[in-house]
């Protein structure tokens, strides 16, 4: 049943209205106080999710001395829903060619500081850059530095995996993690696996991620707060793009392959 409501949500329901909708499926009709009960929704809230459920022709009030309401055919009810979505996908796709030229505009009035941006909290920055690798088309060069933000984890995120389904290649050049040097060795191996180009070097100079050689986001010691270290940089501009990408190349040329730094470390996974 979870499993259930959790697809529900995915195509647009609120977890309520998964919830009461599933239950309306069980029997033909419900009251209203039935419903919460079957549901576990508050009562105070059940005519609203009712109302809303029959908006998305889900289903339908029988009419009465009491009030009862009754699913409708889930073979019919997703036809209207499909269709529905098949409208707002129509609208979705014809809105970039509309909104471009109002965007271009602003664009084309901008401050060359306003290609700057900065982040400074956790938070933002991995928001920032998951956010660079979903619009990403064709590629993203990392140098990653300890501390890792996937420390603790053996898989790439999952955004990294969705962008490299759609065609996006990654190419990575990892700094080692000596205090954790099996670890690494296994997550290196684990990336190239999964379908990352990676890449080992004993040291880089900054975390640095280049975007479609368009956009770039790179780390800079706060001087202020040296331990915090949590100053990114993302500018939009394709002559510093070109030129990092430049820069990445032979830090490329120059780093280890996975099975040469193994080799190097006398590992074996």
């Amino acid at each position: 049943m979870e499993n259930l409501v959790k697809q529900l949500i995915e195509i647009g329901l609120t977890e309520n209205e998964a919830k009461v909708y599933l239950c309306l499926l069980r029997k033909q009709q419900f009251t209203a106080t039935e419903i919460s009960r079957c549901a576990r929704v508050n009562r105070s809230k059940i005519y609203s999710v009712l109302q809303s459920l029959n908006t998305k022709g889900l289903c339908h009030e029988e009419l009465g001395k009491v009030r009862k309401y009754q699913a409708e055919n889930p073979q019919t009810a997703f036809e209207y829903l499909r269709a529905t979505q098949a409208k707002k996908i129509d609208i979705l796709d014809a809105l970039p060619e509309t909104l471009a030229p109002i965007f271009d505009n602003q664009m084309a009035n901008r401050s060359p500081l306003e290609f700057i941006q900065v982040f400074n909290t956790p938070a933002s920055i991995i928001q920032k850059h998951h956010m660079m690798e979903t619009i990403s088309k064709k590629t993203v060069l990392s140098f990653c530095k300890p501390p890792y933000a996937m420390t603790n984890s053996l898989y790439l995120h999952s955004e990294q995996i969705a962008s490299m389904a759609g065609g996006t290649k990654y190419r990575s050049i990892y700094e080692v993690n000596n205090d954790h040097l099996q670890f690494f060795a296994q997550q290196m191996s684990n990336f190239k696996l999964q379908g990352e180009e990676v890449r080992v070097s004993d040291h880089l100079p900054i975390k640095l991620h280049v975007f479609d050689t368009q956009t770039v986001m790179f780390s800079m010691i706060n001087t202020i707060d040296p331990q915090s270290n949590l100053i990114y940089l993302v500018i939009e501009h394709p002559d510093i793009a070109q030129t990092l990408t430049a820069t990445f190349d032979l830090f490329w040329e120059q780093s280890m392959t996975v099975e040469e730094f193994l080799a190097r470390e006398k590992i074996t996974l």
